[in-house]
């Protein structure tokens, strides 16, 4: 994980790079940046060990070679060593921030979310209003099981708000006693993508004073960097164990298909699936989704046609420091997943849903874009 990785650790590992180049052939960025060496995992590499050894002053366009990464961590699968480039790219944002050395989009993403308490900077007092907009079943509660956690792209941006009411509608299925929290902030992820890592000890406090206050033992949430912040991230910022655990929706459908709690029909459409980098590369979370999409579909993967261009483009705070890089990713993914010919794209992560919805309603091919807790929900009739 990103913050169990110190500079020493990834200064060693750097050692045994070979220079093969074989991280380039792999790297979302590389292939839509006209293969620049400077941004590509190499690139990012060499120019790493020089600003640490002191060969390159640290400098606002040197920064930018580093947010010019989408961290989607393909580049450690390709790499003989396991060398993972997109733990530099933190590791360096980190030292650079610290600095002041980073892009004025960065400032200001930062600054914003430390305001606002979100990614949109909305009115944090209407991050519930997803309830209202969606017609939720919704009742929040002082006390219960399990706390929902929504995230900000789920609660703010209406492309992806039904994800919610999806995620609701199966806890009120299962008899769950959950509730979300009254006063929700970001959960900080986007802060340590930025490298303001003190600046999201702030957030974790309160949300970990938040889930605390209502005394639950488990938090599940839909959104992969939401799941990253508070199952590893947090630990880390606050040096200390948390008291409950944390389950991505995922995981959760998976549990209750294998205890025998939900039963859910067969969908007579092929789909195919898009892993999320943050949920599957960097979290491990590959099987779970993968036996509950293929407990009630036939499911073709974009792997299978010899394609491993895996990244969406939305990750890694590329939209905010590089939308247009972000978009070329992002038309290129949509393009493997359409090759499948399957009708329904799915993916476990609201951030890629979002993003491939943007090209499947500029393109308009038909295709559909979901959350596979969109699919589940449909299917047992909650939608």
């Amino acid at each position: 994980m990103p913050l169990e990785i110190t500079a020493e650790d990834v200064l060693k590992k750097l050692n045994f790079c070979e220079h093969c180049g074989f991280c380039r052939s792999i790297c979302p960025i590389v292939e839509v940046e006209n293969y620049d060496e400077s941004v590509s995992p190499r690139g990012r590499k060499t120019l790493f060990l020089a600003l640490m050894k002191g060969e390159l002053q640290p400098t606002i366009k040197l920064s930018e070679k580093f947010y010019k990464c989408s961290t989607c961590c393909s580049c450690a699968y390709k790499c003989p060593q396991g060398i993972n480039i997109g733990e530099v790219s933190l590791l360096a944002r980190q030292k650079l921030f610290e600095l002041g050395m980073v892009p004025d989009t960065i400032k200001r993403f930062s600054n914003a979310i430390l305001e606002y308490k979100n990614v949109y900077t909305a009115d944090n007092a209407s991050r519930n209003d997803w309830i209202m907009y969606t017609d939720a079943d919704v009742k929040i509660k002082d006390s219960a099981d399990l706390v929902y956690f929504v995230g900000c792209v789920t609660s703010f941006s209406g492309m992806v708000q039904t994800i919610a009411q999806a995620v609701t509608g199966i806890l009120n299925y299962l008899n769950e006693d959950w509730t979300v929290l009254k006063d929700e902030w970001c959960c900080g992820h986007p802060l340590v993508l930025a490298g303001a890592l003190k600046e999201a000890k702030s957030l974790a406090e309160h949300n970990i004073k938040e889930i605390s206050s209502v005394g639950s033992k488990k938090v599940v949430t839909g959104c992969p960097g939401c799941y990253l912040a508070l199952k590893y991230e947090y630990p880390k910022l606050l040096g200390r164990k948390l008291n409950f655990e944390v389950l991505h929706f995922t995981e959760f459908l998976n549990n209750c298909l294998e205890k025998e709690r939900l039963k859910i029909p067969r969908l007579d459409v092929t789909v195919t699936y898009h892993e999320p980098c943050e949920l599957s590369r960097i979290c491990g979370i590959v099987k779970e989704p993968k036996n509950v999409l293929s407990s009630i579909a036939n499911v073709v993967y974009p792997e299978n046609n010899g394609s491993y261009f895996c990244c969406c483009g939305g990750g890694g705070l590329l939209k905010v420091t590089y939308p247009s890089t972000a978009e070329r990713i992002s038309k290129k993914r949509f393009e493997v997943l359409a090759s499948t010919n399957a009708k329904v794209i799915t993916t476990a992560c609201p951030t890629c849903v979002q993003t491939l919805l943007q090209v499947a309603s500029s393109q308009q091919n038909g295709r559909r874009v979901v959350d596979v807790s969109q699919l589940i929900a449909e299917q047992i009739g909650l939608m």
